[in-house]
């Protein structure tokens, strides 16, 4: 999803915004690569959805995730035979650049990557979590979880989401449904308190990380949509290692699995989130200067008792809007 001049725009899951270009790929078919589409109009491609080019063949088997980076110019892709291609994109071609191996025959479920960082995040079915250097296209490291929840392995353990903070290059990590936070080289940040576990029926769907520093005090460095239509903003408890549930978006909008979440604005005010069944909304941060005197006595009264009692960060659901999008499920 992406937020451009007030419009939101979503595309399916099997699918991935090209967000410099307003392009997107399509992957997941029997010709085993991508496809190039127009994801809205402009003065140039004036039809959405229209094909633009058709990249056949790029792996052995279909293509299961792809994720570009955030200036457009790479594509990561992950096959179900396990491996990982690394490939450039020229807006009309794409290159390939390596093939990284090493999810040890499970299929890889999930990527990021990171230009600012020169780092791709890769996560498999097997629960295993892998960082690769964009820069030499190599190995760098497993990431080593310190405790997977029973509900987690109930689940199988497979990597869900990872996402890579895009201002310090922590990574955090859904494997199952244990959320956990690693910096940059590959260290355990903090993960969920060891007596914290999710119900089956609001288990984390899917996961993504802010561009909050973690020495920000209550600042929110996560947020999880769950199956439930539930959406969480996490803070971390940086000396004791652990994620904080901070708030829970209290307006009920989706009520079935999240499938896409992704936070924009600037001053990472604005957070998107989309569901299963194809419908979108848009949530925004409470601004100050736009309240009243009743309405600022209250947050007052707020921050009063979030100082007591250890609390929430405040965000306030936007009107809902739905949008008709390429396949049902936005990502």
């Amino acid at each position: 999803m992406c937020l451009v001049k007030g419009q939101l725009v979503g595309v399916g899951k099997k699918c991935a915004l090209i967000l410099p270009s307003k392009k997107y790929y399509r992957y997941g078919g029997p010709n085993n690569g991508v496809s190039v589409h127009v994801a809205m109009t402009s003065a140039r491609h004036r039809e959405v959805n229209r094909v633009l080019s058709i990249h056949d063949g790029m792996h052995r088997a279909p293509v299961n995730v792809a994720k570009p980076s955030l200036n457009g110019l790479w594509l990561v892709t992950g096959c179900v035979d396990s491996t990982v291609r690394v490939w450039r994109y020229d807006g009309q071609n794409v290159q390939l650049q390596a093939t990284l191996c090493g999810h040890e025959g499970g299929k890889v479920t999930c990527v990021d990557v990171s230009t600012t960082f020169g780092t791709i995040v890769t996560g498999g079915a097997d629960g295993n979590v892998l960082v690769w250097d964009l820069r030499t296209l190599t190995f760098l490291r497993k990431l080593r979880h310190a405790n997977v929840t029973a509900a987690s392995e109930d689940l199988g353990s497979s990597a869900i989401s990872v996402s890579v903070n895009h201002k310090n290059g922590n990574i955090l990590t859904l494997v199952g449904s244990t959320l956990s936070l690693f910096d940059i080289n590959g260290s355990q940040v903090a993960t969920l308190e060891k007596d914290f576990e999710f119900e089956y029926h609001n288990r984390p769907s899917c996961a993504i990380a802010t561009d909050c520093p973690e020495w920000m005090e209550n600042g929110i460095v996560a947020v999880t949509g769950h199956v439930n239509g539930d959406v969480r903003l996490w803070g971390l408890d940086y000396e004791n290692k652990i994620l904080l549930s901070r708030h829970q978006l209290p307006d009920k909008v989706h009520s079935c699995p999240i499938t896409a979440l992704r936070v924009s604005g600037d001053r990472q005010d604005t957070l998107l989130v989309g569901d299963k069944s194809g419908k979108m909304s848009v949530c925004k941060t409470l601004q100050l200067d736009a309240l009243n005197q009743q309405e600022l006595a209250l947050v007052l009264h707020e921050l009063r008792t979030i100082k007591s009692s250890g609390g929430y960060r405040n965000v306030a659901p936007d009107k809902e809007r739905t949008t008709v999008a390429e396949g049902n499920e936005p990502s």
